[in-house]
């Protein structure tokens, strides 16, 4: 058996080995040892002359002529005096920079801040919102009132406020085909029982609702295109009186203003026109443009923000999670519970509250903030102005320091942004030659008594008392794109971390590879010379 020719390197040890393979290149041998290959090895120019070993000693002399760190290289070659001592100076002065300007990035890091990208990106199609419009006035009036107590019509048509409230009850209001006598979509007219849903309302009583199932797309950001509606509001119809759902006072108070509430709104999504909508007037022409959003929150440890695929929070609402409606659900079971009362403007659920009934706290009542012992679903009735407990709550919910820790706003939200354009309509010429008044318009005139039984043509100021035109489109067919990203991401936080090493003391990622086998081969010599000292005492 041949042996391997000893090297001159004194840190590699010449080993035997029997792994020795041989092959016939150009007629001579080439002679191999695999063990000497793959073996560890110490880096390592001097050794332990009496061991025949490197010591630890000469790996770290080794270890500081070499590495790529450069304050140990620079201090490890300076001559000793003066110019050590400034190399020595000028390292630790680096180091302390680096700590420095560590502690600032991974602080500014682990703030995860975000910052804002806005994309518009245009499109040959685009998707169309949902439209609600309502009457302001809730309950119609009848042709013929007979005197009550309570003013107008309420007493006529049901005997208890909120039995018209609970949603129950939509025939006491103003019906979809006397609303809307007219509704078009990209010039093409619509389908008004088909596509419009009744969605009631705790304040306006009958809306309904166009687009909620999100099917409807415009190719046009131009008047023509999008939804044009045309609106009796009934004034004729009009109760000279409404429910006061804020203001302190009687149950009921004069009508404040005449005309219809339209919202736009995502598809899918309960409207809410009383905290939402735009007022439009009767004898106008209202040019309502809209711009479509969409929002994308960067959540987890960037933000709060929920993604509704995953969960939605119970809300009194239906449709899709929006943060509003979960506000106003925490509110009113705030109110519910703390008041046994419920909120008029609030939409509300009372089958949660009818198996079992609960009791208002000791703490609550020697404040005076309940005066009620126990309640249920039962004995719920609607909040009255005289009682404090519920204002006292609304003021909590409006300074923000009610707790509604679960409301939190949407990982993904689609918003409509409008802007209003009114004008008077129609002009005298116009309304001549272009508009017509159908029979049934001029029945139920007759009816309520504002014009004669055989008379056919309608005064132009009674037309604007009653009608009003709504146009709807896209200012421009596109959607802005608003995405929270991570103001600092981890690659780039990463590269920080890289530039900052190699400012301050010139490292790069093989710098730190350097020092990890600076460790190993310590440790490898410090367990060879406890080895060969075991070895020597058997």
């Amino acid at each position: 058996m041949e042996k391997v020719p000893p090297t001159n390197n004194p840190a590699v040890l010449e080993v035997e080995s029997p792994d020795v393979i041989s092959s016939e290149l150009n007629g001579t041998v080439d002679k191999h040892n695999w063990f000497e290959t793959f073996r560890y090895k110490v880096n390592s120019q001097t050794y332990d002359e009496a061991n025949g070993e490197p010591d630890i000693v000469a790996v770290g002399k080794d270890f500081c002529s070499r590495t790529t760190s450069q304050g140990i290289t620079q201090v490890f070659h300076a001559p000793e005096g003066s110019k050590r001592i400034f190399w020595i100076s000028l390292t630790f002065i680096a180091l302390a920079l680096l700590i420095g300007h560590l502690y600032y990035l991974i602080n500014t890091f682990m703030l995860f801040e975000t910052s804002t990208e806005v994309t518009i990106v245009p499109a040959k199609l685009l998707e169309f919102p949902a439209v609600t419009v309502c009457n302001n006035n809730m309950v119609k009036a009848l042709p013929v009132v007979p005197e009550f107590d309570i003013p107008g019509a309420f007493a006529e048509q049901f005997d208890e406020v909120a039995d018209y409230l609970t949603m129950n009850n939509s025939n006491n209001g103003h019906q979809k085909e006397d609303l809307i006598e007219k509704a078009i979509f990209d010039n093409h007219f619509v389908d008004i029982e088909k596509d419009f849903i009744l969605t009631m309302n705790a304040r306006y009583g009958n809306c309904y609702t166009f687009n909620m199932n999100g099917t409807r797309k415009t190719r046009r950001a131009m008047p023509g295109y999008g939804l044009e509606l045309w609106l009796n509001i009934e004034h004729y119809a009009y109760d000279s009186y409404e429910l006061s759902f804020y203001d302190e006072g009687p149950l009921y108070k004069p009508v404040e203003w005449i005309g219809a509430v339209v919202e736009v709104h995502d598809i899918d999504i309960e409207p809410t026109p009383h905290e939402r909508g735009i007022l439009v007037a009767p004898g106008t022409l209202n040019r309502l443009t809209i711009t479509q959003t969409k929002f994308e929150r960067k959540g987890g440890v960037y933000g709060d923000c929920l993604d509704t695929t995953d969960k939605k929070p119970p809300t009194f609402y239906s449709g899709k999670y929006t943060k509003q409606h979960c506000d106003n659900t925490c509110l009113q079971k705030e109110v519910i519970k703390k008041c046994c009362c419920y909120l008029k403007i609030i939409k509300y659920n009372l089958s949660n509250y009818t198996t079992e009934s609960w009791s208002s706290s000791l703490e609550d009542r020697k404040s005076g903030l309940s005066n009620w012992m126990e309640c249920s679903g039962s004995n719920l009735t609607t909040c009255i102005d005289e009682d404090s407990c519920w204002k006292r709550i609304w003021e909590k919910y409006d300074s923000g320091s009610l707790a509604c820790d679960n409301c939190t706003d949407t990982c993904k939200e689609t918003i409509y942004a409008t802007k209003l354009a009114s004008v008077p309509w129609p002009a005298p010429a116009y309304y001549d030659s272009q508009i017509h008044v159908n029979e049934v318009i001029r029945n139920t005139l007759a009816e309520y008594g504002q014009i004669d039984t055989n008379q056919s043509y309608i005064p132009l100021s009674l037309y604007k008392e009653n009608f009003l035109k709504v146009q709807i489109y896209y200012e421009s067919l596109s959607t802005t794109f608003v995405r929270e990203q991570a103001a600092i991401s981890q690659f780039e936080f990463v590269s920080e971390l890289g530039g900052t090493f190699g400012l301050w003391i010139g490292w790069t990622i093989l710098t730190i590879f350097e020092f990890f086998e600076f460790m190993s081969d310590l440790i490898f010599v410090k367990f060879m010379s406890k080895a060969n000292k075991l070895d020597a005492e058997t």
